[in-house]
């Protein structure tokens, strides 16, 4: 596989482009002075609506979609810190998370004293989508370039859950922990009302699955319900890190003080779960290039990370992602579909 000489992207990342050098259109332009998307000019704006939403006699300030894993902890921490936050800390359990990943957040928890809430819709409910959505194509093109069909269910699960909690309980923002390289680098996805988004269009994202499936009840995982989206004030969405700047080496650091410690079961682009590295596998065998790539380009050009250690996450020289992502097969059987 060819890869880009400056980040790491393949020849096989739809659009890819390069010059004589082997450099992709991406670095190229980057080099040129048109840096990628940074999101510092919307600092501002955030401090204005944590400022605006603070306090009020509200038990919670803002709740953090809290996977136990590196970025979602650091982000508890620094919200708690720079901006004295009452959070509530809300995990999604899909029914594969790292053993260590629970040790983590309970111990992280402990020290900072924030509450936790631990949500774990029905098993088998689970498994059907994360089955189904390592079926051909489930989703559009343009979001598979960044991440694989069973990390786009389980995401988005995670963000309903989310939200529906935050709405439940009057919480009026949402925080997620993605890492600049997981955004599609717009303005729009770092702050926003998820109730913007028609709803008819929302539903028509995940109509291939549910069909699928054959269970209109699936939905409710995915996303709000009409009226849930009809909430005023709807709770803001808010992914801070591309705004307040995102330094891995810091966070590790910073999180180790807290008694994090890296967990051994995941492969090396998770830090809390194990069907990541089935939602791998899949999208290599379907899309032909893998779908941390991009992210993992963008950290490189940021210079967030190495272009050896990039390569290092992607290629897996010890080939951790092949041995969960069978243990990860065999427990989902044969709902995983053939195609």
């Amino acid at each position: 596989m060819k890869r880009c000489t400056a980040c790491i992207l393949p020849d096989t990342f739809p659009g890819i482009r390069f010059d004589e050098s082997g450099v992709c259109q991406y670095c190229l332009e980057a080099g040129e002075g048109n840096q990628p998307f940074a999101g510092e000019s919307l600092k501002d704006k955030l401090e204005t609506i944590i400022r605006d939403n603070r306090g009020h006699g509200r038990t919670y300030d803002a709740l953090v979609a809290y996977s136990g894993g590196k970025d979602s902890t650091y982000l508890i921490h620094r919200l708690q810190s720079a901006y004295q936050l009452s959070i509530l800390a809300v995990t999604f359990d899909n029914g594969y998370m790292s053993e260590a990943s629970f040790r983590n957040m309970r111990t992280v928890l402990g020290r900072l004293n924030v509450d936790h809430l631990i949500v774990r819709p029905g098993q088998s409910s689970m498994n059907r989508i994360f089955a189904q959505s390592c079926g051909h194509r489930m989703y559009p093109d343009h979001l598979t370039k960044f991440g694989s069909g069973i990390c786009i269910s389980c995401i988005r699960m995670v963000s309903t859950m989310a939200l529906r909690v935050a709405i439940e309980k009057g919480i009026p923002m949402v925080m997620l922990g993605n890492s600049p390289g997981q955004m599609i680098q717009s303005e729009n996805e770092l702050i926003f009302r998820d109730n913007t988004i028609p709803y008819a269009l929302r539903r028509r994202l995940f109509k291939p699955l549910v069909d699928q499936l054959g269970d209109e009840r699936l939905y409710d995982l995915l996303m709000l319900t009409r009226e849930e989206y009809k909430t005023k004030p709807f709770p803001y969405t808010i992914n801070p890190f591309p705004i307040l700047g995102y330094d891995e080496q810091l966070i590790y650091r910073e999180i180790a003080a807290l008694g994090w410690s890296k967990p051994t079961d995941v492969d090396p682009n998770s830090t809390n779960c194990k069907l990541n590295s089935l939602g791998i596998k899949k999208h290599c065998e379907t899309y032909h290039f893998h779908p941390y790539d991009f992210e993992m380009s963008m950290l490189v050009r940021q210079k967030i990370i190495s272009r050896d250690e990039a390569i290092r996450r992607v290629s897996d020289p010890e080939r951790i992602t092949e041995v969960l992502a069978a243990e990860v097969e065999a427990a989902l059987g044969e709902l995983v579909p053939e195609w």
